[in-house]
């Protein structure tokens, strides 16, 4: 007999997929950042963290990720380990779904304030945070994607709708980043033709239209692919899909391979509304969000997965067993695959010291991250224990935590769970 026991200070759900194996080798997702309690309802004592919209850049060989509301943002060296950075100047409501963009190593650009009105934000020491903001507003912005050509030419994208398009036009640089009169529109859904973009749980809603946002430029081998998400951002089927182009304003054509970034089942599900960042060795990964949705529709997570360009410039993310234990971007060889390690816990018996309500004990083992555990109190006296019934390795254990109650509000410096592993 295999057990598993687990004593915790705060409990969830835990997935067994333990032999020794050094978590720098490895990920899983949602990846374990330090994700911020949101604030916006907060009038409605509902407390629970989230993470989503990601905009990831690299700048001078290392990585920073701005994410909604989270009042600062991560640093990592590596795009596995990532650090908090309280910056000393940012958004008092935190950013909303930011851009960020990488001017030649000299300049870090970010925007997003959450009233759609904003200027851009601009230092060449992302790790102080002393931002300063560009003498000129820009309007009626959701969404917002920054890009700078190599020619210097800037560009403005933005969409958040389910009725008006993806957009852009040209900003001058070197004149306070205003805007050219002219906005053109890019393309919209068209969920007749494409499944993948109907609304709803499962693409099940026929009748309401999609919702469109969150798009995101990478240039790759002179062409441009303007990413989008679809159809909405609680659902399990929210997505990135991509159109490419011969210009920054198009004219785009829809690739034939979409979504090129969809993760509708498992464990946790989604993977829209993300962004792309090319590594310092030269591979591409997609950062993007993932519905968890228990609390409010808007409680998220973020997830990474390895992406590419094939012989004929079709770009795609990998997201088979996505929220499996993977191998880290700097894992020589294999990095980005699927370690091989299938889940052990599944529907395993389950025992606990208690639990109330209708979050029984059973919930950790279900699959399902919107179900989960809860003891009777919040103390070290409280444990579980899951009989894995047959022999085998354990190379991993995931827990995630979920927030019931807590009355935290915003970012808590110091805070985090305890809890010892033991097995037989």
């Amino acid at each position: 007999m295999k057990l598993l026991l687990v004593t915790f200070v705060l409990l969830s759900s835990v997935s067994a997929a333990i032999a020794q194996f050094s978590r720098n080798n490895t990920w899983c997702n949602p990846i374990n950042i330090d994700y911020t309690y949101m604030i916006y309802n907060s009038h409605l004592d509902i407390s629970y963290r989230s993470g989503a919209d990601p905009a990831v850049v690299e700048f001078r060989g290392e990585y920073y990720m701005f994410v909604t509301r989270s009042m600062g943002y991560w640093h990592s060296t590596d795009l596995l380990n990532w650090n908090f950075i309280t910056p000393e100047k940012w958004y008092f409501e935190g950013s909303n779904a930011p851009a960020a963009h990488n001017y030649k190593d000299s300049v870090l650009y970010v925007t997003g304030n959450p009233s759609g009105s904003m200027s851009i934000l601009y230092t060449d020491n992302p790790k102080k945070g002393d931002w300063k903001a560009t003498p000129s507003i820009l309007n009626n912005l959701q969404d917002p994607d920054l890009f700078i050509d190599d020619d210097g030419q800037a560009y403005m994208f933005w969409g958040s709708s389910n009725k008006f398009p993806i957009r852009g036009k040209k900003l001058d640089k070197n004149k306070r980043f205003i805007a050219d009169e002219k906005t053109v529109e890019l393309f919209n859904l068209v969920p007749e033709k494409h499944g993948w973009e109907r609304f709803g749980e499962n693409h099940s809603d026929t009748v309401l239209g999609g919702y469109i946002e969150g798009p995101w430029l990478t240039k790759h081998n002179g062409k441009y692919y303007m990413q989008y998400a679809a159809p909405g951002t609680e659902f399990n089927v929210y997505a990135d899909g991509v159109y490419v182009g011969e210009t920054p304003l198009g004219p785009y054509n829809y690739a034939k391979n979409n979504p090129i970034s969809y993760k509708p089942g498992g464990f946790m599900n989604g993977a829209g509304h993300g962004s792309t960042v090319r590594a310092n060795d030269g591979h591409y990964w997609h950062f993007a969000s993932m519905a968890l949705s228990a609390n409010m529709n808007w409680e998220r997570r973020i997830c990474m997965f390895p992406t590419y360009f094939d012989q004929d410039g079709l770009m795609y993310s990998n997201t088979s067993f996505g929220d499996y234990p993977h191998y880290a971007p700097d894992y020589s060889g294999k990095k980005g695959e699927f370690t091989g390690w299938m889940l052990l816990s599944y529907k395993k018996p389950v025992k606990s010291s208690s639990s109330k309500d209708r979050f029984v004990s059973t919930n950790v083992t279900d699959e399902n991250v919107k179900s989960f555990w809860l003891a009777e109190q919040n103390d070290e006296n409280q444990w579980l224990e899951i009989d894995l019934i047959n022999q085998g390795k354990v190379y991993a254990i995931q827990v995630n935590y979920h927030d019931f109650k807590s009355g935290i509000y915003g970012k808590v410096p110091g805070l985090y769970h305890r809890y010892i592993v033991e097995g037989s």
